[in-house]
């Protein structure tokens, strides 16, 4: 085991508001107040769907809140479904979690190589500039670049490629960055920054650091 694979967003960087809080807040808009836990689960399952990008939206797939009503039980009228479909959801502002430079750093001094897997846009690359840790980064692996996305098993398999060793994936959401690293025969671990899959018992951590721990755990029973 010589490399970590790791997520971008609500991993190592979190984009205010989360794509699910927006998704939570334009229910609300219409008279949908639904627990902000359900939104995330339902679209994680929806996420968790889709393996291909769509042409539009440059990394990532189209999503459909007709599926997400679906999921939440929720039947609206075909007007306000497609008023929500025409909205951008997605977050211009971002920060880096106090965590990500201690986490970066510590693995690169422990020999790891690190590679970026990400389901992105090609604004990816601004984004690791702007908070700069692109130089923590022997790789960065995104959707946007392959036409293809977590939890895809392909997606991982570049990044192994990349990094040309197996390794340890960390991510946020259970239905991509878990299921697909173990679809390519990745260990994975889920941070669970927000305390969402409680059912999860196996390689789940709360934040960067205990994500550190378990990899060093590995590294001395490797």
């Amino acid at each position: 085991m010589k490399a970590i694979f790791v997520d971008l967003g609500e991993t190592l960087v979190h984009f205010k508001p989360r794509y699910h809080e927006n998704i939570a807040y334009a229910l609300k808009e219409i008279g949908y107040n639904v627990d902000e836990k359900r939104v995330f689960k339902a679209v994680a399952k929806i996420l968790g769907k889709h393996h291909y990008p769509s042409p539009e939206y440059g990394g990532l797939s189209a999503f459909d809140f007709k599926e997400l009503f679906y999921e939440l039980n929720i039947y609206p009228d075909q007007e306000s479904i497609s008023r929500l479909n025409s909205r951008n959801l997605l977050s211009g502002e971002y920060e880096l979690y106090d965590d990500s430079i201690t986490f970066l750093e510590e693995v690169k001094e422990l020999g790891f190589k690190v590679v970026l897997v990400s389901n992105a846009t090609r604004n990816i690359y601004k984004i690791i500039e702007d908070l700069g840790i692109k130089k923590y980064f022997d790789g960065i692996v995104a959707s946007c670049d392959l036409n293809i996305m977590k939890p895809h098993p392909k997606i991982f398999s570049y990044a192994m490629e990349i990094a040309k060793s197996d390794g340890i994936h960390i991510g946020d959401i259970y239905e991509i960055d878990v299921i697909g690293a173990k679809r390519a025969g990745l260990e994975a671990i889920l941070l669970d920054r927000l305390g969402f899959y409680p059912e999860i018992k196996e390689n789940r951590v709360n934040n960067l650091l205990e994500a550190l721990e378990l990899v060093k755990e590995r590294l001395k029973n490797s």
